[in-house]
């Protein structure tokens, strides 16, 4: 049986994705989890094959969270299944040590399919993601900023998503553990590159983008 832990903010996610794996005979669920502290706890516990991961995560970083997978858990393979924007994350969620990214609309056959590819060994991608992702890794080109999102750094994107769960500044800051300067730093690096004209639009497209994945 191949172990899996669940890593969702969503308890009805975690429902719906249990119940499709628990259809396949060798994939056994055996934690799930809806931050980076109890998903932390559940792998030291459970040590699975395959951790299941979304990449919002209330206040913690998905990014950040797969990264720090990468270098406390060895083996440890990584499926990230998201509705935020594949342009902006399937890259970076495979720089950062994932095997895999899918859209939460996937069918369930391809669902099942990407956690077999996974834990396989092999990388799981959309064809069109994959090849862009393959020839600009093989170039070492830049990547294209074909979204304004994908415009933002790591850090600027993982406060824009805090800003969009509904956080201030100050508890972002308390969150990062830096300042409040440095958090409005980066709030007007969000608003420039977004070309945002005010506090006001900025919160809006951050809602939406956490509750979207779209601008």
């Amino acid at each position: 049986m191949k172990r899996i832990i669940l890593i969702d903010d969503h308890s009805i996610v975690r429902i719906g994705i249990r119940t499709l794996l628990e259809t396949h005979p060798d994939f056994q669920v055996v934690a799930e989890a809806d931050s980076r502290k109890s998903a932390l706890e559940a792998l030291e516990r459970e040590r699975p094959e395959l951790a299941i991961v979304d990449l919002i995560l209330g206040s913690d970083d998905g990014i950040d969270f797969i990264k720090e997978c990468r270098t406390r858990y060895n083996g440890l393979k990584i499926l990230v299944i998201t509705m935020q924007d594949e342009g902006v994350y399937a890259e970076r969620v495979i720089r950062a040590g994932a095997k895999g990214f899918v859209p939460k609309e996937i069918a369930a056959d391809k669902l099942l399919e990407a956690v077999e590819t996974v834990l396989s060994g092999e990388v799981y991608l959309s064809r069109a993601s994959g090849s862009r992702i393959l020839g600009r890794i093989l170039q070492d080109e830049i990547p294209e900023k074909n979204s304004p999102v994908q415009t933002l750094s790591d850090r600027e994107l993982h406060v824009f998503q805090m800003l969009g769960t509904g956080m201030k500044t100050k508890e972002i800051a308390e969150s990062l553990g830096l300042s409040g300067k440095t958090i409005e730093t980066y709030r007007e690096k969000i608003k420039s590159k977004l070309k945002l004209k005010n506090a006001k639009a900025l919160l809006e497209v951050a809602k939406r983008w956490v509750n979207t994945g779209k601008m």
